[in-house]
């Protein structure tokens, strides 16, 4: 899957990773690489160089907590940026179940449109649904033939007229006889080139047929062309989503993902193969990843290892809830607790009560209040989150009272070892204190 944008974005992070220093120059190296491989994926020159920019501003504008490898740092950044300019987010179709749902695909000819609908319909067969298949392209030869074999070779209701040259009857008379299905699946003649013909064809169609949801494909080799075909798409109807094909065979996959995107269109599915099965949902998250070559697991824990309320300088009540997680998926959490703590009176049964009684304190708290700890000097808020933990208002002002007094153990921290806010606040968290600090902290074990 688009080969040439892969393995340049690979050998862009391996270099990240393998620099033993990352300066500004450096810095400035890293960027256009990331820059020049995006052009070469045909993303849109000034999207490329404002994406760089943005690297640079943030890699920059951001103090990194102590600890923290600048590297990972970067290629977070990098990893967040990709994710960001090819769509940021997956969407489902708009299936309703106990109707029929009516799907109508659009799309340039040669788009693979045709055999896309097939994919689809394989897709959803294989997650249990009913699916019927309609052919209402009348202009292309050998478009009917075409998507019957398909629909035989996986075994899939179809209905066409190859006698009929009006779109909308065939469309309604396929329509009377799939009632019974859960979704049918329409295909319409493709157009060339010229967009305006594609747009009132589909809005004449959704006038008549008043589908559920429209479809365009595109053809991921058009690159950033793909822009304006989905902007004209997305302004002429609101039950729009998109699937883009090829991106198995295309350097310029990239460029229509980004394209597409640009517009603010759902991207909700990709072809990567030319097989029936060859189609998959769009989650930017993990086609980034497997861009990159790292794993979703890889990925998650590079960005667990820069908390952003450590990187904005701030210690909150979600940073204590999220190592509490933390520690508890870990296992061995009563021994850990114990080193960093010197709680060794303290037996291991006590121990994990206390964490889970905090924990579900902390998790009937909002995230204004996780992030806010001076709301929780309204009383209301406070028997609000007693209530809904099972504790007791004293069990909540202690937590609160502990809480203020780890945020003066990091101003400790902070002058007696002259460490920033952020680095007082990961060795805090990470138990990453020698005997010293330990002293200068003793009554650290309170907190708990």
């Amino acid at each position: 899957m688009l080969d040439s944008f892969r393995n340049s974005l690979q050998k862009l992070l391996a270099k990240v990773r393998g620099a033993t220093f990352i300066d500004e120059k450096v810095l400035d190296e890293i960027i256009r690489d990331f820059v020049k491989t995006l052009i070469d994926a045909d993303v849109n020159v000034e999207l490329a160089m404002r994406i760089g920019e943005k690297v640079k501003e943030r890699v920059l504008n951001t103090k990194v907590p102590e600890g923290i490898p600048l590297n990972n740092f970067v290629l977070r950044i990098l990893y967040e940026e990709l994710v960001e300019l090819m769509g940021k987010k997956s969407y489902s179709l708009n299936i309703k179940p106990g109707k029929l749902n009516k799907i109508v695909f659009v799309g340039l000819q040669g788009s693979g449109k045709t055999t896309t609908v097939a994919k689809l319909a394989y897709y959803l067969k294989k997650k249990g649904y009913k699916i019927g298949i309609i052919c209402a392209d009348t202009y292309r030869l050998g478009a009917y033939d075409q998507l019957k074999q398909l629909a035989e070779q996986i075994n899939v209701p179809f209905f066409g007229d190859p006698n009929e040259k009006n779109p909308i009857k065939i469309i309604k008379k396929g329509l009377d006889q799939f009632k019974k299905m859960d979704i049918v699946l329409i295909d319409t003649a493709g157009r060339h080139k010229e967009e305006k013909g594609l747009i009132n064809e589909m809005k004449e169609i959704v006038k008549n047929v008043k589908p559920d949801e429209v479809i365009l494909v595109i053809d991921g080799i058009i690159g950033q062309r793909a822009y304006d075909q989905a902007k004209a798409f997305a302004e002429a109807t609101k039950i729009g989503s998109i699937i883009v094909t090829k991106l198995d065979g295309s350097a310029r996959g990239g460029g229509a993902l980004a394209a597409a995107a640009a517009t603010g269109a759902p991207i909700k599915f990709i072809g990567v193969g030319e097989k029936i099965e060859d189609l998959e949902q769009y989650v930017p998250q993990r086609f980034v990843s497997r861009l990159i070559g790292v794993s979703i697991e890889d990925l998650e824990e590079l960005i667990k290892a820069v908390p952003k309320s450590m990187i904005k300088g701030k210690f909150t009540l979600r940073d204590i809830m999220e190592y509490y997680e933390s520690m508890l998926s870990q296992g061995g959490i009563t021994k850990k607790l114990k080193e960093i703590f010197s709680l060794g009176s303290i037996s291991d049964k006590q121990l994990q009560i206390g964490i889970k009684r905090q924990l579900a304190i902390l998790k009937s708290m909002t995230p204004e209040e996780l992030d806010n700890p001076v709301l929780l000097k309204n009383r209301s808020r406070v028997l609000r989150i007693a209530r809904g933990s099972g504790t007791s208002v004293t069990d909540v002002r202690r937590l609160i009272n502990q809480f203020e007094m780890m945020r003066k153990y990091v101003r400790t921290l902070m002058r007696t070892r002259n460490l920033t806010k952020e680095a007082a606040v990961a060795k805090l968290l990470k138990g990453d204190l020698n005997i010293d600090e330990l002293k200068d902290i003793k009554k650290l074990k309170k907190w708990v």
